[in-house]
C-alpha cells in the first residue's frame, strides 16, 4: 500500500496494525526480563565466586545453544504454529525463572538454567522475527523491522540499566519474581495473534512422530535450508551483514573493559555506560530514522553507507587512542577531551551499524519463502553463536599482546576494506 511507503508518519501507521503492536508488547516484555536477567545472573555469579572466568563460563552457557541448536530450532518453527511456539516458550521462561527462584546461589544450576533458557530461546527468536511478515504489509516491512531493531537494542540499555537499582531495592529472590510476571505479561500479548497454523496440535504431532523420522525430516531440512540461502546472492549477502553486526557488537562487549581502563581511564564497571550506551543510542536512532525517513534511500546504498561509516569510525577510535596516551595536553584536559570524543564516536557506531541490521533484516523477510524464514533465522542464530565464539577470544588475546587500540584498527580496516570492495565492484545485489 504506497501511502504507507510514502507517509511522514510510518512507524505510527505500522503501530496502528493491532497484531504488530502485540507481538511488539511482547517483545518489551521479553526482551526486558531477558536483559535484566542475564546482568542480575552474572552479579550472582561474581559475587559466589569473585571470578570473572566464572561470569564468561555463564555467557559461554548462554551462547553454546545457538551453535548447536539454532539451525534445527529454525526447521521446527517452519513447521507449527507460531503463536503456539511464542505462548508455549514464554510459560515456559516463567516456570524456569519460579524454579531459579529455590537454586539462584548454586552456581552450576545457574549456568544449567541459562543453557535451558537459552535453548528455548533458539525457538523464540525465529518465530518472532519470522512472524512480522505474517502481520504486517509487504510495503511496511522496513518500518517494522526498525521499531523491532529499536526496541530490542533500547531493552539491552534499559535492562542492564535497571538490574542494578531494581536488586537495590528488591531482593535477589524479589527480583526473580518481577521477571517470571514480565514473562507471563509476554505470554498474554503473543496469545493475542492471529493463529498461524494448527495451533498446539502442530506441536502435539511432533512429539507424536519417530523420532528417528524426526530427526530425518530435521537433517533434510536444514540440508534445503542451507541449499536454499546458499542459491540466493541475497539472502546470503543479508546473512553475511546481520552476522557482521553482531560480530561488531561482540568484539566491542570483550575490548570494552580494557578500552575503558587503558584509554578512557575510567572503572571498567563504567564500560557500558562510556561504550555500549552510547553505541545502543546510536543504533536506536539510526533505526528511527531509517523507519521514518531513511526507507526512501535504497538498501544497497544505505548498507553501503553503513559498512564504510563504521569502518571509518573503528579507525577514528584507534586513532583517539594515540590521543589518551599523548602528553603535549595537561591531563586533566586531554581525559575529558578523549572522553567526549569516544562518546561521540560510539554513538556513529551505532548508527552506521542500524544501517546494516535494519535493512538486511527487511530483506531476509521480504525475499525469503514463507516456509524458509524459520530456518533461515535459525541459521543466523547458529552463525552468530558459533562465529561470535572467535571475536571473544581472538579479541582478547590480540588486545594483550598488541593492545586494544591496533586490534580496533585492524577490525576497522578490514570493514572499511570491504566496504570499499562493495562499492568498487557496484555490488547490488540488495536493490
Amino acid at each position: 500500500m504506497p501511502q504507507h511507503r510514502h507517509s511522514p508518519f510510518a512507524v505510527l501507521d505500522v503501530l496502528a496494525n493491532t497484531s504488530f503492536r502485540f507481538l511488539w508488547f511482547a517483545q518489551i516484555c521479553s526482551q526486558l526480563a531477558l536483559n535484566m536477567m542475564i546482568f542480575i545472573l552474572a552479579l550472582s555469579v561474581y559475587e559466589r565466586t569473585g571470578s570473572n572466568a566464572a561470569v564468561s563460563g555463564l555467557f559461554l552457557s548462554y551462547g553454546i545453544p545457538s551453535l548447536l541448536f539454532g539451525m534445527i530450532a529454525g526447521v521446527i518453527v517452519d513447521h507449527v504454529d507460531r503463536r503456539s511456539v511464542l505462548i508455549v516458550c514464554d510459560l515456559s521462561r516463567a516456570v524456569l525463572v519460579a524454579l531459579l527462584f529455590f537454586f539462584v546461589h548454586n552456581v552450576p544450576m545457574v549456568y544449567l538454567f541459562v543453557f535451558v533458557h537459552a535453548l528455548i530461546n533458539q525457538l523464540y527468536v525465529p518465530s518472532e522475527a519470522s512472524t512480522i511478515p505474517r502481520i504486517v504489509p509487504k510495503s511496511q516491512l522496513l518500518t517494522a523491522n526498525s521499531v523491532f531493531s529499536f526496541t530490542y537494542y533500547s531493552s539491552m540499555a534499559v535492562g542492564f540499566i535497571l538490574a542494578g537499582p531494581i536488586l537495590r531495592l528488591l531482593s535477589l529472590q524479589s527480583t526473580l519474581g518481577v521477571l517470571g510476571i514480565s514473562f507471563l505479561s509476554a505470554s498474554f500479548f503473543v496469545s493475542r495473534l492471529p493463529s498461524q497454523g494448527e495451533g498446539l496440535r502442530s506441536l502435539h504431532r511432533i512429539l507424536r512422530a519417530d523420532f528417528r523420522s524426526i530427526f530425518s525430516r530435521v537433517i533434510t531440512d536444514v540440508r534445503e535450508g542451507i541449499v536454499y540461502v546458499s542459491s540466493s546472492p541475497i539472502l546470503s549477502d543479508a546473512l553475511i551483514l546481520l552476522t557482521g553486526t553482531q560480530v561488531i557488537i561482540a568484539i566491542l562487549g570483550t575490548l570494552g573493559p580494557g578500552f575503558a581502563h587503558e584509554v578512557l581511564k575510567v572503572d571498567i564497571r563504567d564500560a557500558s555506560v562510556y561504550i555500549i550506551g552510547p553505541t545502543v543510542v546510536g543504533i536506536i536512532s539510526g533505526a528511527l530514522w531509517v523507519g521514518s525517513t531513511g526507507y526512501r534511500i535504497s538498501k544497497s546504498s544505505l548498507i553501503r553507507t553503513g559498512i564504510v561509516g563504521a569502518g571509518i569510525v573503528l579507525i577514528l577510535i584507534s586513532i583517539s587512542v594515540r590521543l589518551a596516551h599523548t602528553e603535549v595536553l595537561p591531563e586533566f584536559f586531554r581525559r575529558s577531551t578523549v572522553l567526549f570524543i569516544e562518546l561521540v564516536l560510539f554513538f556513529l557506531l551505532g548508527v552506521a551499524n542500524s544501517f546494516l541490521d535494519v535493512p538486511a533484516n527487511s530483506i531476509l523477510q521480504s525475499e525469503a519463502r514463507g516456509s524458509m524464514r524459520g530456518r533461515i533465522y535459525g541459521m543466523l542464530a547458529a552463525a552468530v553463536g558459533g562465529i561470535g565464539v572467535l571475536p571473544v577470544i581472538i579479541g582478547g588475546v590480540l588486545a594483550d599482546v598488541i593492545g586494544v587500540g591496533k586490534v580496533i584498527l585492524l577490525l576497522g580496516v578490514v570493514v572499511l576494506a570491504y566496504g570499499a570492495y562493495r562499492i568498487r565492484y557496484n555490488k547490488r545485489i540488495i536493490v
